[in-house]
């Protein structure tokens, strides 16, 4: 009895699971064309120690409960989350994005593709938070 080689087989399917990989991550990091560009409302907005204060308070308020008080993404509610919250200062992960990327993430929150799929429940904050308040918290949370 002869044993069959299964390498190709091995082979394809590593492929077809690094294709699908591929596809997810270059969907999590397209972003939507109505966000492409953005930027804060000025060029030192991000790094200015008031907005940067505003943002953190925004954050413990709105934020923590989920992503924690540290951005770990370990916050009491998101323990018991199905799709557990993003940890904000995962240097190859979200601390990483573009300014346009955070914007986007934080307006559109669970309700954009593909993180509504996956189980995203993240608020869409463009309904509670203007746009400097959402610009604040992203100062904020890249500091973390």
């Amino acid at each position: 009895m002869t044993q069959k080689n299964n390498l190709p087989c091995y082979l394809l399917l590593l492929l077809l699971l690094w294709l699908a990989a591929c596809s997810v991550q270059a969907q999590e990091n397209d972003v939507p064309p109505a966000y492409q560009g953005m930027t804060p409302p000025t060029s030192d907005f991000l790094t200015d120690p008031a907005n940067i204060a505003g943002g953190q308070k925004l954050y413990r308020q709105h934020c923590a409960a989920c992503h924690g008080e540290t951005g770990h993404g370990d916050g009491p509610a998101g323990q018991v989350l199905a799709l557990k919250p993003s940890d904000l200062t995962d240097p190859n992960g979200i601390a990483a994005k573009s300014p346009d990327y955070w914007f986007w993430r934080v307006s559109e929150g669970g309700t954009a593709e593909p993180f509504h799929s996956q189980g995203s429940i993240m608020p869409a904050w463009k309904y509670h938070l203007s746009e400097q308040e959402r610009w604040q918290v992203i100062s904020y949370a890249r500091t973390l």
